[in-house]
């Protein structure tokens, strides 16, 4: 194979995207384990803001986390259309808060870019890339800094 036609070739990643508030986000759909509807909540006492709450997923325990939060927006209003991501590393289970689901996607090597200087600090220091789909902007977001900023994980991505 030729220089030319290494360049050519890519790898693709499957990427799982979302809605929080009117941005446009994404996650390595490798690292989701599956998607859910938002089910019964319950709180936990003196936990991080993030920490929304805990479900219960087939008799798991699994710690809910507003992503939302994280990345500094307001918090979550739980709607018909919220989903939960949920994430699985070494037997423990985490799920991500998000507004909606948008589609799961295949995006090329090529067309990630880096992020650019105007993304606030407070996303930026979980953005892996950005990418475009149809007329929006995507912002892949790292899973592993994600869960490590509320210390719900170590995830490997």
């Amino acid at each position: 194979m030729t220089q030319t036609e290494e360049l050519l070739v890519s790898r693709t990643n499957l990427l799982a995207a979302f809605k929080l508030r009117e941005s446009r986000y994404a996650l390595d759909a490798a690292m989701v384990f599956e998607v859910i509807r938002v089910a019964e909540i319950s709180p936990v006492p003196h936990a991080p803001a993030e920490v929304v709450g805990v479900i219960n997923l087939r008799g798991r325990i699994v710690t809910l986390i507003d992503i939302g939060l994280i990345l500094g927006f307001a918090p979550a209003t739980i709607t018909r259309q919220s989903r939960i991501f949920i994430i699985e590393d070494r037997g423990e289970y985490t799920g991500l808060l998000a507004d909606q689901v948008s589609e799961v996607t295949e995006v090329s090597d090529l067309d990630l870019q880096a992020p650019p200087a105007n993304i606030p600090q407070e996303q930026l220091k979980f953005c892996r890339n950005v990418y475009r789909a149809s007329s929006h902007v995507v912002l892949l977001l790292d899973t592993t800094a994600l869960l490590e900023s509320v210390g719900a994980g170590s995830v490997s991505q």
